[in-house]
């Protein structure tokens, strides 16, 4: 069986939703899960066997459904810098914490206890455990289940995700604060039960990630392939958005999928090596000129001048697979022409949608080099749109010849 660990990040907790999606359609079964912060109110739901619930949740999940606060003020709050030297001056004042009386989390609250059930998670054969830190005692709190008295489960849920500038209530007389000031991502919490297979879901969201302890254990991280947004924007399209990019990363760690931006099928390397060896010499000849190649032969030319030129633009590793740099310069075209993202595709499927894509546009338009402006900037600017339009014209050129 295996261990999840998920970490803290507030509305970047959706990418952990979505990536359970695709560990469950891929057969991944789960004896544990812990959390932190929004992972650890995630964790609950999942360890208590009703993920389709709390994905419907995120769904529908806006400002106004957690918090009792105007707009404005509430902007205020996601527009703040809050970074990890933040993190640690408020850590180092817990005292003057307590009396911050923050933004009111009753609503949330209200979302918890209409989605968590107590009973049904501590009888669940799915171990749970969370972290949060005690303001009162100065020290961290790293619980399981069975570890929080009953009816307590949803207040220390709470505690757990006290962001800073929330509301802080005490459980006794005790205040408490979101587990990020100690373990983000609470992988040891599930190794201390046992568990040797670990998948952790990585939001990297702020706040501290303590070293693995334990020898033994593997450890899987699912990372996002771009940024999740601000722990605090809870913007529905953004929310939605990385449900998506949770679920479609799994699946290209899962499936070993190609591609930085799309989601590819690897391809046969001989297959894709014989495409390029196959460019007419017309056409590689075209190329060189773009890239103002020493005259050689065709062939040389292809794969010693023109083949790391456009390894170099794609910023791909000099000893990329030609299946990487073929996918690139389509990556290229897809964005450019507007090709759905979240969407697993072959090769050939690939090309087949940039080209009807591309049909339905009278051309892919790159932005030329402008000469206006302070010079420096200038400069730079017009070397980046420069590579860019060699880019796209090397793809165009080499996607036409693919397919004539």
């Amino acid at each position: 069986m295996y261990g999840l660990a998920l970490e803290g990040g507030g509305v970047r907790g959706a990418f952990h939703m979505g990536a359970y999606k695709a560990l469950l359609e891929e057969g991944y079964e789960f004896g544990g899960v812990t959390g932190t912060s929004i992972g650890a109110l995630n964790g609950a739901i999942i360890a208590q066997g009703d993920f389709e619930a709390g994905y419907k949740l995120w769904e529908s999940m806006d400002t106004p459904l957690l918090f009792d606060i105007e707009e404005e003020q509430y902007r205020k709050l996601i527009d703040r810098k809050i970074d990890r030297e933040l993190l640690f001056k408020l850590a180092a004042r817990m005292g003057e914490i307590l009396e911050n009386k923050g933004i009111d989390t009753s609503k949330m609250r209200q979302v918890l206890e209409n989605i968590i059930n107590e009973e049904k998670l501590r009888k669940s054969n799915t171990d749970f455990g969370l972290v949060t830190v005690s303001i009162t005692d100065l020290k961290p709190l790293e619980l399981y289940k069975e570890d929080i008295p009953e009816g307590k489960m949803i207040d220390y849920l709470m505690a757990s995700a006290s962001f800073p500038g929330f509301k802080l209530n005490p459980i006794g007389d005790k205040y408490y604060i979101d587990g990020a000031f100690y373990d983000n991502c609470p992988i040891n919490l599930l190794a201390r039960k046992g568990y040797k297979d670990i998948i952790a879901v990585r939001t990297l969201g702020l706040g501290i990630v303590q070293h693995v302890r334990y020898q033994s254990v593997k450890v899987t991280n699912i990372f996002p392939s771009e940024d999740l947004g601000s722990p605090l924007d809870f913007n529905r399209d953004l929310i939605i958005h990385n449900l998506q990019l949770g679920y479609y990363d799994t699946m290209k760690l899962l499936k070993r999928l190609r591609g930085s931006k799309y989601y590819i099928i690897p391809e046969d390397e001989d297959k894709v090596f014989e495409i390029f060896r196959s460019l007419p010499d017309m056409l590689v000849r075209e190329l060189g000129k773009l890239f103002n190649t020493k005259k050689m032969p065709v062939k040389r030319m292809l794969f010693e001048s023109i083949i790391p030129e456009i390894t170099d633009l794609l910023g791909l590793k000099a000893i990329s697979e030609y299946q990487d740099i073929l996918i690139g310069l389509l990556e290229f075209l897809a964005e450019e022409s507007g090709v759905e993202r979240f969407r697993i595709y072959s090769v050939e499927e690939f090309m087949k949608e940039i080209k009807s894509q591309m049909e339905g546009k009278s051309r892919i338009h790159i932005k030329r080099p402008v000469s206006k402006g302070k010079k420096s900037l200038n400069t730079r600017l017009a070397y980046i749109l420069k590579r860019k339009s060699r880019l796209g014209k090397a793809a165009k050129i080499i996607f036409d010849a693919i397919n004539s």
